[in-house]
This record gives C-alpha cells, sequence and structure tokens, in this order.
C-alpha cells in the first residue's frame, strides 16, 4: 500500500478489521471486514468507531451531542398546552 491507507482498526489481540460500505437503494451500509480490498479511507462524517460489547467487534455509530445539537432538539409539548381550554 502507498502513502495513504485505509481506515483500519486493530483489537487489542491483533487482529484488524477495514471499513466498507455498500449501497442497499436509499440505504447506505457500513461494516468492517477482515479483507483490505476496497476499503474506506476515512470514516464517514457524523459517525463514530465503537466496539461491540458482547463480541469485541468494531461497529460505526452516529455521533450523538455536538455544537449545535441543542438548537435542532424537538421541545416537548405538554398536554395542558394542547387541550383547548372549554
Amino acid at each position: 500500500m502507498g502513502l495513504i491507507e485505509p481506515y483500519v482498526y486493530k483489537t487489542k489481540d491483533g487482529k484488524k478489521f477495514w471499513l466498507h460500505m455498500k449501497k442497499r437503494g436509499k440505504a447506505t451500509l457500513y461494516y468492517f471486514s477482515k479483507d483490505p480490498v476496497g476499503a474506506l479511507f476515512n470514516i464517514p462524517r457524523g459517525y463514530e468507531v465503537t466496539k461491540n460489547p458482547r463480541q469485541e467487534l468494531p461497529m460505526l455509530k452516529k455521533k450523538v451531542g455536538g455544537l449545535f445539537s441543542n438548537l435542532f432538539k424537538k421541545s416537548p409539548i405538554k398536554k395542558e398546552q394542547t387541550q383547548e381550554t372549554k
């Protein structure tokens, strides 16, 4: 491989997993594989790599929070506000 290499996740016991992507209709699937052929070079924006607690395998997860996350949250509407007074 050259100077720029695909994204690889290394486990504690030395196993390597490369990040891949598949398009299925409108959905985009990200997954890790032991095969480096066709691997992505970067983690997609808005995602982070986490570890599955049961199998200890890497997986992508959408990031929660951020600088502007509070601006786009919907405020809960109380029942009293939605009911009309008679």
